[in-house]
């Protein structure tokens, strides 16, 4: 399967570079990218067996703080038993102050990953109305095809790695709910509204902190992936696009020895239907 990524025309510099832009939530047209709503810090079961696992030693910690002849008029095992019978009230409380912190909570976390992750977002649609008008500057732009068996595309560090590689998105009407002491993956990550379900979307998450260049600070700075010529299978030019630019495509893929193997083909709108025709 190939995946495809939409260019405006002036972007001819990812060809040229062979750099592509991972970008930051933060600059992204859908505001709940990597947004789902925090529920809770934890469910009250897991809550309740953390506080059993660690109450012993707790207890241990601070009763050997204290003075001998003080200490000897406090049994730990009394005290572990009242501790033990007030934890119902201690969890309500617990409950009471997590509901209030969530707000805090989760724009703190979607603000953190905005500055940690970058997304490059690819889609199994070369030939979609919409997103040649969006994404490629009404049909004036360029799509790149790529081979998504490349190397670059699964850069995995372990087998438990969550990010660095391609996975498909999932689209869902209602936001993923997330409690923290349940996050077994990055699946969370995954899902977008259901009203972006044309953009058959596959998306590769990547730590920011590992770009071949960056350019400028903040949310709005571009941070530049190196990829392989290899990884290219194709360059689609926009029905729209003008003569100087294709010729400027053609140009870079015939002097660019690397892209050789690279095939330039035209778009053209249907002369009966709605479609966008690219030749095979």
């Amino acid at each position: 399967m190939s995946l495809y990524k939409y260019l405006h025309p002036d972007r001819t510099d990812v060809v040229q570079n062979q750099c592509i832009r991972f970008s930051s939530p933060a600059v992204l047209n859908d505001p709940f990218e990597l947004k789902p709503h925090l529920a809770a810090i934890a469910t009250p079961d897991y809550a309740a067996a953390e506080f059993k696992r660690v109450l012993p030693r707790v207890l241990t910690e601070e009763l050997a703080k204290l003075p001998n002849e003080l200490r000897s008029l406090i049994p730990a095992h009394a005290l572990e038993a009242f501790l033990k019978s007030q934890l119902s009230t201690l969890h309500a409380s617990l409950n009471s102050l997590s509901t209030q912190m969530m707000p805090h909570l989760q724009e703190t976390m979607a603000r953190k990953l905005e500055e940690l992750f970058g997304i490059l977002c690819l889609t199994e649609d070369p030939d979609n109305l919409l997103m040649w008008a969006h994404y490629a500057d009404s049909h004036r732009g360029f799509v790149i095809e790529f081979d998504e068996t490349s190397p670059f595309f699964d850069r995995r560090v372990n087998a438990d790695d969550e990010l660095r590689y391609l996975r498909k998105v999932i689209y869902s009407r209602k936001r993923p709910s997330l409690t923290l002491s349940d996050v077994e993956d990055g699946s969370i990550f995954l899902t977008k509204g259901d009203a972006w379900e044309y953009e058959a979307e596959w998306r590769m998450i990547v730590p920011l902190s590992d770009a071949s260049k960056t350019i400028g600070a903040g949310p709005e700075a571009v941070h530049l992936f190196a990829f392989p010529a290899d990884a290219v299978k194709s360059i689609v030019l926009g029905s729209r696009m003008l003569e100087s630019k294709k010729e400027e495509i053609q140009s870079l893929l015939s002097e660019l020895p690397q892209y050789s193997h690279v095939c330039c083909k035209q778009a053209e709108i249907d002369a009966e239907h709605y479609l966008v025709r690219i030749p095979s």
